[in-house]
């Protein structure tokens, strides 16, 4: 079933004369109900909001040091080793 096409959850907003116009001008352009132009602006932008805070962006010093660090890791920590073994042991624990 689409996402769109149960509908329960109700909205109701106030907005300003302007933003109302802008809303009736945008909406007749791409010939949609004010509803539909509603929920369609809603998902681009919450989409674009999303996507913007789970994307990691590197600086060029990072994503040559990130890069650098893959071609040549570091020799593994004694907590690394031992975090290691711990990670083993779970997960071995749950193939039994």
């Amino acid at each position: 079933m689409k996402p769109e096409s149960i509908k329960n959850d109700i909205v109701k907003i106030r907005m300003d004369s302007v933003t109302s116009q802008l809303l009736e001008q945008a909406r007749t352009h791409v010939n949609l109900d004010k509803s539909k132009f509603i929920r369609q602006s809603i998902q681009e932008k919450a989409v674009a909001i999303i996507a913007e805070h789970e994307t990691t962006h590197f600086n060029t010093e990072d994503w040559q040091m990130f890069f650098s660090l893959l071609d040549q890791p570091p020799e593994p920590t004694e907590r690394m080793k031992k975090a290691a073994k711990l990670h083993q042991k779970i997960i071995n624990k749950d193939k039994v």
